[in-house]
């Protein structure tokens, strides 16, 4: 009886919580780190693909997944033949005081997209701030066709890091102005905002065409600069117009011409927005989008084998953790509403997708990527 009482009052006086954990106990929740180890992998005697689809889900980790295994039915990534784990921190401050594990966009696209790392905030450049040549530019040397699609405006952190070269994520005006210089073969997106009519007009003269639909017609030979909306395009709760997968049609119809192959980029943008809002609702309408997305790019890899499709995340956003609500619904619940350094997925199918079977650093995809368009 003595026990009961005291049981009780223990829980009516708030010393434990519903799993039994003592919460007046003295905490320190900060620790001590040691330096990390870059993780590489082996490509050697691996298939070469004749083209590549590198999805980014951006902001997107394991918790991110679950939900939408749980909440929207079918799970496209488990299509995939292979998937690995990626740690995504930035080269940022010095380990033994400043080092930083969290990366944004900028940092952690740099290192997907030319292999190398870099400090938060920079667009396709090193510590030093001088360029560092990407995927997308060894593809255009190889005389393949190359793409950029986002959800976001086509000048956020993550398309940038791609085909431009700037040292702060935030200019996008400059972005925008070397994307009109660029020989990016196509771009779609939101972020008309950054292109007033005189770039437009730099763009056009530079063989390019502009379209504010899908439906518009272009002329053979001609690179495509598709805007949708002034800033990024709407949340899928929203009815986005076009939708990713949409866009991703049209940008393959227009790559897959080229005997020569073509890479392309194709980011799932606001995942990561979703996080920073903490909002479980705009996760799950992100991550229904990517799941179609998927399985468009899975379908188109099914009918053309030498294409490598690769999915993965720049850093996942909002430390999300997946609980039971009540009446069988999902209870969502975040530990902040910014970038974790959590690990990220990755997943692929296709020639050379074996080598994704791995724990890797952030830049083996970016180096592995490049290592199979120079061949």
């Amino acid at each position: 009886m003595r026990f009961i009482i005291f049981l009780l009052v223990s829980i009516f006086s708030g010393c434990y919580t519903m799993y039994g954990v003592v919460l007046q106990e003295e905490k320190n929740n900060q620790i001590s780190s040691q330096e990390h180890v870059n993780y590489k992998i082996s490509e050697a005697n691996q298939e070469v693909p004749e083209s590549i689809i590198f999805i980014i889900a951006d902001g997107t980790g394991i918790g991110q997944y679950s939900v939408s295994y749980y909440s929207n039915g079918d799970f496209a990534p488990a299509r995939f033949d292979h998937v690995g784990l990626v740690a995504t921190h930035p080269n940022d401050g010095e380990c033994e005081t400043t080092c930083k594990r969290v990366t944004d966009s900028a940092a952690s696209g740099t290192a997907l997209s030319s292999g190398q790392k870099t400090y938060n905030g920079a667009i396709g450049v090193d510590r030093e701030k001088q360029p560092i040549k990407t995927m997308l530019e060894w593809a255009e040397e190889k005389g393949m066709l190359t793409g950029l699609v986002a959800t976001s405006t086509v000048t956020h952190a993550t398309p940038a890091s791609f085909a431009a070269h700037v040292d702060y994520r935030k200019k996008e005006a400059e972005i925008a102005q070397q994307f009109a210089n660029s020989d990016v073969d196509l771009i779609l997106g939101g972020g008309k905002k950054f292109w007033p009519d005189s770039l437009i007009n730099i763009y056009e003269n530079n063989g390019g065409e502009f379209i504010t639909d899908l439906k518009t017609s272009v002329e053979n030979g001609s690179k495509v600069l598709g805007l949708f909306a002034d800033g990024a395009l709407p949340k899928v709760i929203d009815g986005r117009n076009p939708t990713t997968t949409q866009m991703a049609k049209y940008a393959l119809n227009y790559l897959d011409k080229n005997s020569q192959g073509f890479f392309i980029m194709i980011e799932e943008s606001q995942v990561d927005w979703g996080g920073h809002a903490n909002s479980a609702e705009y996760i799950q309408g992100e991550m229904k989008s990517l799941n179609d997305l998927i399985n468009f790019a899975l379908d188109y890899q099914e009918k053309n084998p030498n294409v490598l499709v690769v999915l993965t995340a720049d850093h996942e956003c909002g430390g999300v953790a997946v609980h039971d609500g009540e009446n069988g619904d999902l209870d969502i619940r975040f530990t902040s509403d910014y970038h974790s350094a959590n690990f990220v997925p990755i997943w692929a199918t296709g020639p050379g997708a074996e080598v994704f079977d791995a724990f890797m650093d952030n830049t083996e995809i970016g180096r592995i990527l490049t290592e199979y368009i120079k061949k």
